[in-house]
């Protein structure tokens, strides 16, 4: 008489279970370096300075150098402005980006209804309009629908795109200093661009790990928690890069509670 195995069907520490040990091991240690190496970072960066920050205009001006001799200058987007935020932006805005995604998921590329589109951006009142329209062929034809749209409703919304080789040539200047990733973030395109344009430059709601400086977790934007995919972005190679420059006195971030609005 043959009796039947009770583990003949079950993974017994086998294969699949060691497969899935070992991913959320390998999960819970890289949670732990984000939050201890940034930490630690910021704390490298910052204590460089025991008086009251001061800018180096010699070495802003050198950056600017390095920047130009790479590129020519020539966009997680159309965030929320509302009352609801102003304690963490404030109620100023001078320009807001839009991803062509955006308007391709949430507003069908614009080829029906326009009107709520053109809601969304009265919101941010006379703020300027930035798209990257050439950045390839499936962006152009909605990201010049966007001026359409604002000319159709008389907006006095000024609408700009970038340079054709803008991001190719800025991707390549900060691969160069280490942000290896399959394509570098919106807020690091502007930094760059401030960096080119402004006399200085303040960075706040700059950062890239689970928990602030003060030991807090928080969310991965202001207005939620959504993450980019990844390999997506090399958002801890930024704020690295972002910290040194302070540390240089080139720009000044801010990981406190933004006092003014």
């Amino acid at each position: 008489m043959r009796y039947a195995d009770p583990s003949a069907n079950r993974d017994l520490l086998g294969s699949r279970t060691l497969l899935f040990i070992f991913i959320c091991a390998f999960a819970l240690v890289t949670l732990l370096q984000q939050i201890l190496y940034g930490r630690n970072y910021i704390k490298r960066y910052f204590e460089f300075y025991e008086g009251p920050f001061e800018y180096n205009s010699t070495r802003c001006l050198e950056l600017r150098h390095e920047i130009l001799e790479v590129k020519v200058l020539s966009m997680c987007n159309l965030p929320p402005i509302s009352e609801k935020y102003t304690m963490d932006v404030g109620v100023k805005t001078d320009v807001v980006t839009v991803n062509p995604s955006i308007i391709t998921e949430r507003f069908h590329k614009l080829e029906k209804w326009r009107r709520p589109f053109y809601r969304v951006l009265q919101v941010y009142e006379n703020a300027s309009v930035l798209l990257p329209a050439f950045y390839n062929t499936r962006n152009t034809d909605v990201s010049i629908r966007v001026k359409y749209v604002l000319d159709d409703f008389e907006s006095p919304q000024a609408v700009y795109y970038f340079h054709p080789q803008y991001l190719v040539n800025v991707s390549r200047y900060w691969l160069s200093l280490g942000v290896r990733a399959k394509r570098i973030s919106t807020g690091l395109i502007l930094v760059t661009a401030a960096l080119e344009l402004c006399e200085e430059v303040h960075l706040f709601g700059f950062w890239a790990f689970p928990m602030n400086p003060s030991g807090l977790y928080i969310t991965h934007h202001y207005y939620d928690n959504v993450k980019p995919r990844p390999g997506f972005h090399a958002m801890p190679s930024e704020i690295f890069n972002f910290l040194h420059l302070h540390s240089r006195g080139i720009l000044r971030v801010h990981t406190g509670t933004c006092s003014c609005c």
